[in-house]
């Protein structure tokens, strides 16, 4: 069986989450998220792990425990992009060659907040 990369399957878990839009079961997310199926145990170490990060909050909702994100995809990308941009030895280096990956597009809405 292929193992995932280190982080995917929270990528995963949280996409599925953003994507639904309202609190999902562990089985939803196991059916959820791409394949390779996880192990129930498997999705719970990682559930455990991502609310100890601060990524989800789990309520039990009768019998079910029911998860949810506790920030938005926007949120969270951008507070990812600071704390890469922040950890880097060279955040200069770091940022250019973010901005030289942007489209024209991008670079327009990029502008206009510099200019604010």
């Amino acid at each position: 069986m292929k193992r995932r990369n280190n982080g995917e399957l929270e990528n995963a878990v949280l996409t599925a989450l953003w994507d639904r839009g309202e609190p999902m079961s562990v089985s939803e997310l196991q059916a959820g998220v791409s394949p390779p199926k996880p192990a129930y145990t498997t999705m719970m170490t990682v559930l455990t792990r991502m609310e100890d990060k601060g990524l989800i909050s789990r309520e039990r909702v009768s019998r079910t425990l029911m998860i949810s994100p506790v920030h938005s995809q926007v949120v969270t990308a951008a507070s990812e992009m600071s704390r890469t941009l922040r950890g880097s030895t060279d955040s200069h280096e770091v940022l250019m060659s973010f901005v030289g990956s942007l489209d024209d597009d991008e670079i327009e809405v990029l502008r206009s907040f510099v200019s604010d």
